[in-house]
C-alpha cells in the first residue's frame, strides 16, 4: 500500500497552503502523488488535511482520507495510514511525502527491490541520513501506531536498510524559498 502524506500545516511556508503552490505548471502536491499513481501499489492513499485538494488526488486514483487532526503533527498522518493498512491487509506500507516532487518511480522501484530483499524496513537516504519514502513492513505497523508528535516515523528508521537517492531526488520543500529553487531545478530539467 502506498500512502501519500498531504496533511502538514506548511507551518514554514507562511500563510498559504504549500501544496497547491506551483512548481512549474502543476500544483506542487501533485507531482509525487503522479509519481505514485504510476507505480502498482495495490492500494493508494492520500492523507490530506480536511481541506485538502480531494478531487485531483481522486482523479489520479487516489483514495482520499482527510486527517481532522492535524495540527497535531505528521505523526496522526502516519497513524492514519498504518491503520488503513491493517484494515486492508497490506503486507507492507509504502509512506511518500507530497512535499518531495523530485521522487522518481526508478527511486521507488528501488526501495520495493531492497524491501523485496531485506523483508524489513527500507527508507531512503540523503547525506546519510534515512528519510521518506520508506517501506514498512506489516511486522512494523503496529509501531506506526503508536506514534506521536511531528516527527513522523523518523525514530524507526533507524535500524532501516538504506536506498541513496542523489539530488534532486530527495528534496522537499519546506519554504518559498526552497519552492523557488525547486522551481529553478524543475524548468532545467524540463
Amino acid at each position: 500500500m502506498l500512502a501519500l502524506l498531504a496533511a502538514g500545516q506548511s507551518r514554514r511556508f507562511g500563510d498559504s497552503d504549500k501544496l497547491n503552490a506551483l512548481l512549474g505548471d502543476k500544483m506542487l502536491g501533485l507531482h509525487a502523488a503522479e509519481t505514485g499513481a504510476g507505480m502498482s501499489f495495490s492500494h493508494k492513499l492520500v492523507i490530506a488535511s480536511p481541506h485538502g485538494s480531494a478531487e485531483q488526488w481522486s482523479n489520479l486514483g487516489y483514495r482520499v482520507i482527510a486527517n481532522q487532526d492535524a495540527a497535531l503533527g505528521q505523526a496522526t498522518s502516519v497513524r492514519l495510514a498504518a491503520t488503513h493498512a491493517i484494515d486492508a491487509g497490506a503486507s507492507a506500507l509504502c509512506i511518500l511525502l507530497a512535499d518531495m516532487p523530485f521522487v522518481t518511480c526508478d527511486h521507488l522501484g528501488r526501495l520495493i527491490a531492497a524491501f523485496e530483499q531485506s523483508g524489513g524496513t527500507v527508507a531512503s537516504a540523503r547525506d546519510g541520513q534515512a528519510m521518506p519514502p520508506a517501506i514498512f513492513s506489516i511486522d512494523a505497523l503496529e509501531s506506526l501506531l503508536a506514534l506521536e508528535g511531528d516527527s513522523g516515523a523518523r525514530s524507526l528508521l533507524a535500524d532501516a536498510r538504506l536506498v541513496v537517492g542523489d539530488d534532486p531526488v530527495l528534496i522537499d520543500i519546506d519554504t518559498a524559498e526552497n519552492l523557488a529553487q525547486a522551481n529553478i531545478l524543475y524548468n532545467q530539467f524540463k
